[in-house]
């Protein structure tokens, strides 16, 4: 495993969505023999996380263990990768850049989809697993990417299909990222 920790800010324009699919990333990627060490935060206040209105979930998903978090500014310092689901917050992700905060931001349910690519076709003998999560991010925003993608046109919080498909795209992340350093 490597030793530096790897932070992903979640900041999704819908607090809802962010605190959710933050808690399904940071439990896709919570496993024993994980590739990277991730902490997943997201940009949404403590106190806000609290009261939210939880969506009616599957019940795999209220399972779950994993908590939300907030990211503390030592978190936002060190972000390697910001995320959203239902769209970036455009405020949030310009007040990140004001900060100096440089890490690229993209829709996870979109990326996902060219992280698996690049991971088929490389080879993961030596890779530094963070180092290429974040070219590709990079490349995959260069590209035009995090646009708005059919999960997050669909967004409807009270539709069980939509966590689901989060809950997938969360999976299909860490698989990938998994594979990439096996």
């Amino acid at each position: 495993m490597e030793s530096e920790t790897f932070v992903i800010l979640v900041a999704d324009r819908d607090a809802t969505v962010g605190v959710i699919s933050s808690m399904l990333l940071s439990s896709a990627l919570a496993t024993e023999h994980a590739a990277v060490n991730v902490r997943v935060r997201v940009l949404v206040e403590p106190e806000i996380i609290t009261v939210l209105d939880e969506p009616e979930l599957p019940e795999e998903i209220r399972k779950i263990e994993e908590q939300a978090i907030s990211a503390t500014t030592s978190d936002v310092e060190v972000a390697k990768l910001i995320v959203a689901f239902s769209g970036l917050d455009a405020q949030k992700l310009h007040e990140l850049r004001e900060r100096g905060i440089a890490a690229p931001a993209v829709n996870l349910c979109q990326f996902v989809d060219t992280l698996e690519g690049v991971a088929r076709e490389s080879s993961s003998t030596g890779v530094d697993v963070q180092e290429v999560i974040v070219g590709v991010a990079l490349q995959f925003g260069f590209s035009g990417g995090s646009s708005v993608c059919s999960i997050c046109e669909v967004k409807d919080s009270e539709n069980i299909d939509y966590w689901v498909s989060i809950a997938d795209t969360c999976s299909r992340f860490a698989q990938t990222v998994q594979k990439m350093r096996s």
